[in-house]
């Protein structure tokens, strides 16, 4: 399902928490698992995503890997959003149950995707009790592009581009 969501972090503003040296934010985003932010302070642990406009999220996912990173893994995430750092509401929390080895996805919104300028991912407390965290990558994806899945989920299913330009009131 992934592969068929586009990314929407074109643009988007990235910082953390904390970083060791050479360790550092763009490591979140740029496409390598073997690349990866590590932490440098105290708990919890933050990376956050601005967006310079409103944003149609429809899944968050993180690249933890526990056989490389040990300690450094976090076994707890939160997942907040707003529309600045101020009026942020949490929207998620999961506890990883099982040791992450690859992708962790999280289910942001049962009714459409979440709508949102900013994104805090909060890392509170990580496995064997490691005090500092290292995450490989960061994917934050909108919702469906395919007009034709649009279309058989909408409500009025419309059979040209006409229609659908007046489907909603501004």
């Amino acid at each position: 399902m992934a592969s068929q969501l586009p990314p929407v972090t074109k643009g988007a503003r990235w910082s953390v928490s904390s970083s060791k040296g050479g360790f550092g934010a763009a490591h979140l985003h740029d496409g390598s698992t073997e690349t990866f932010w590590q932490s440098d302070g105290r708990q919890p642990h933050c990376i956050s995503i601005q967006f310079a406009s409103r944003q149609p999220i429809h899944t968050l996912s993180l690249y933890l890997d526990i056989d490389k990173d040990e300690s450094y893994t976090p076994c707890k995430a939160s997942i907040l959003s707003g529309t600045s750092e101020r009026d942020m509401q949490l929207i998620t929390t999961m506890d990883f149950s099982e040791e992450p080895r690859g992708w962790v996805d999280f289910a942001l919104n049962d009714d459409g995707p979440l709508m949102a300028h900013f994104v805090r991912i909060e890392l509170p407390a990580n496995y064997e009790n490691g005090r500092d965290v290292r995450v490989r990558q960061v994917r934050v994806l909108g919702p469906p592009t395919s007009t034709e899945r649009f279309r058989s989920e909408h409500i009025l299913s419309y059979t040209t581009s006409e229609f659908y330009m007046y489907d909603s009131l501004r």
